[in-house]
């Protein structure tokens, strides 16, 4: 059994003493004495939660809803504390003071799916009680689980009270609602290879697929071998082949699960030495042809149906397919509709919140700003350790002037994903606005390589970069591979041609911004340009001519 406590950062950082009491009160007084009635003990305490193991799938069971239960008592009473519950049953491997084995992995998974306040317990839990109590759970259906290949059936519970808690998820400022959606899933495998050194190299290809694959956190990953085959419309295969004895052929398809239909097919070459790099930017460049075809092939089966039964997901995967194309203003209102439809699907959050911020970008209004504090925040409550969460953060810090802050989102988007070239674009684009701009323009040279069909806004950050860097020709061909260019790529274009001494240019690339923001002006500029140095702003207002 896995516990934590929900929204333990935001508590921590209102009041770190009394969060801090409270949670060894809760330990001491409540969970405890609870776990040790039921034939539990408490195996180790980690920081807000606990792991405890049970003599029986029952004991923990109603363990749990006796904790719940008196929590949602005490919530009426005011008490500020609410946790998630996590149930599995499995065999576990015990060694020294650790505790290993994935049924320990599957139970902490379970209870992150927990609904706030709740208790989630897998299949085969459910078993074990449903002769007593299992009417009282309500079918969950199967889950993929983070790091788990194999599908989870799970179950959810809920004390009384909390059908009340749901007609007002941010009552206390939580969201709570259904678990997050079920997503894409890409399913990674190969063809057996005859030669032991073309089974290494398909292994090493198979888990570098797999990390890229799984930093894009939208997208589910799981394993051909282990996976069992779905019937979803969202449901697709890579599958790779191994050749030669060195150098090799890697070949590459990329197909629906449930069709015999190949949406592409590549052919890589790779040296003798199996060298990483090699392999990795291989990788790196089918998962970005993965990620283009199945944003396009999902938005197309998408838009086929009536807009107003689009489920959380599919309004989500709609608003990223815009993002791609660098029209983030229009996928505003997807992201909104997918954090309505499912109040704890994050990174529906932390996509809205980054959409709000470029909105602010484009528009100058500060309430924008405002509201995209107020969804980060939402979505660091539902997982402080989830990649996105803190990349929104960090962008709404970067929009607010808080470099510091923003810095320290990014480390920790980073760490958490360090294989997403979108945070690290967007950190480069960071960098450059707080001055330093040799390691912005290494980090976005990074991306390329790793995203060699990168999202369109990956060149707006290089031309910036570039521009700043005074290579005004080169930056010109970086904003002018933006297919469909806001008002703020115009007016970079309009200070790339000013430092050119192409005046004519500017003249046409500021007139040509004006059309799309009548309120353009110089003042807006430096609202929503966050640049710590004036120099650096002053190259950017050389678009509206040498009065400026």
């Amino acid at each position: 059994m896995a516990t934590d406590v929900v929204g333990y950062a935001r508590l921590m950082e209102s009041d770190e003493e009394a969060t801090l009491a409270l949670i060894k009160a809760l330990q001491a007084d409540l969970i405890a004495p609870n776990i040790e009635r039921n034939g539990g003990s408490i195996f180790k305490l980690i920081g807000d939660g606990t792991l405890s193991v049970f003599d029986s799938a029952t004991g923990a069971v109603e363990c749990a809803m006796a904790i719940q239960g008196e929590l949602a008592r005490r919530e009426r009473e005011g008490a500020r504390i609410v946790l998630r519950i996590g149930i599995n049953l499995a065999d576990v491997l015990v060694e020294g003071t650790d505790m290993f084995g994935d049924g320990v992995n599957v139970a902490s998974r379970v209870e992150a799916s927990a609904i706030p306040g709740g208790i989630c317990i897998t299949d085969g839990v459910y078993h074990q009680i449903a002769a007593r109590i299992g009417g009282e759970f309500a079918e969950g259906g199967e889950k993929r689980l983070k790091n788990i290949e194999r599908p989870v059936r799970v179950w959810h519970w809920q004390p009384p009270h909390a059908e009340i808690a749901k007609a007002e998820p941010l009552r206390s400022g939580e969201p709570v609602g259904s678990p997050e959606p079920e997503k894409v899933l890409v399913r990674v495998g190969g063809t057996s290879s005859a030669l032991p050194h073309q089974q290494e190299v398909m292994g090493l290809v198979t888990s570098g697929l797999e990390q890229f694959l799984s930093d894009r956190h939208w997208i589910d990953v799981a394993s051909t071998l282990t996976a069992e085959m779905g019937t979803r419309s969202h449901d697709y295969t890579v599958s790779t082949s191994v050749h030669g004895a060195g150098p090799f052929r890697l070949n590459v398809r990329f197909l629906h699960t449930s069709a015999t239909s190949i949406l592409w097919s590549r052919a890589f070459d790779l040296p003798a030495d199996w060298d990483i790099d090699a392999i990795e930017s291989a990788a790196a460049e089918i998962v970005s042809l993965v990620v283009d075809k199945v944003l396009s092939s999902a938005s197309k089966t998408i838009a086929k149906k009536p807009e107003a039964s689009w489920s959380a997901y599919e309004n989500f995967l709609y608003g990223r397919m815009l993002d791609a194309k660098h029209l983030l203003p229009e996928a505003e209102r997807f992201f909104q509709r997918a954090t309505e439809l499912a109040p704890a699907f994050i990174d529906a959050h932390a996509m809205y919140a980054i959409t709000l911020c470029y909105c602010f970008f484009t528009e100058g209004v500060i309430e924008r700003l405002h509201r995209a504090e107020e969804i980060s925040r939402i979505a660091l409550r539902l997982d402080n350790n989830h990649a996105f969460s803190h990349y929104a953060a960090a962008l709404v810090q970067l929009s607010m002037r808080n470099y510091d802050g923003a810095e320290s989102h990014y480390a920790k988007a980073r760490d958490l994903a360090p294989g997403d070239v979108e945070i690290r674009a967007d950190h480069a684009e960071l960098l450059h606005y707080a001055g330093d701009l040799q390691k912005a323009a290494t980090e976005i040279g990074e991306c390329f390589r790793k995203s060699k069909y990168p999202p369109v806004w990956f060149w707006a950050v290089r031309g910036i970069i570039r521009l700043q860097q005074g290579h005004p020709d080169a930056a010109v061909e970086d904003f002018e591979n933006v297919p469909s260019k806001s008002w703020r790529t115009l007016i970079l274009l309009a200070a790339a041609h000013a430092l050119r001494g192409d005046e004519a240019r500017r003249e046409y690339s500021e007139a040509e911004a004006r059309s799309l923001q009548p309120r353009l002006s110089p003042e807006l500029v430096r609202r929503t340009f966050p640049y710590r140095d004036e120099g650096a702003l002053a190259k950017v207002l050389g678009a509206f001519g040498p009065a400026t």
